[in-house]
């Protein structure tokens, strides 16, 4: 009977590969947008005077999207970093609840 209330619907390697997934995701998409962002800077200094448009706010406009990449390379970074804290924290919270108190008995004798 002790042990149905120990056994749990999830594998603690489970969890621990997807957290390591989510962290690997997470470098490799900072790392393509960083790379797709350094492409545009280069293409943008190569052809400067041609690629600008003379309006003010179509500049902006344009470095605006320029600046977006790598702020949304480090918004999924963040996510996917946080997602895979989470499941440590869940984890550890997890095993501190179903401790059986095995250290508490070696204690006492």
């Amino acid at each position: 009977m002790e042990s149905q209330e120990t056994q749990s619907l999830h594998s603690q390697n489970a969890v621990f590969r997807i957290a390591l997934g989510a962290n690997i995701l997470s470098w490799l998409i900072l790392a393509f947008y960083l790379i797709n962002f350094t492409g545009d800077i280069q293409s943008v200094v190569q052809n400067w005077p041609l690629q600008m448009p003379p309006d003010i706010f179509q500049q902006v406009i344009a470095w605006s999207s320029l600046l977006s990449k790598p702020l949304f390379g480090a918004f999924y970074f963040f996510i996917l970093q946080g997602v895979s804290q989470l499941l440590y924290v869940g984890l550890d919270i997890y095993l501190d609840l179903t401790d059986t108190g095995e250290e508490i008995e070696e204690t006492e004798e």
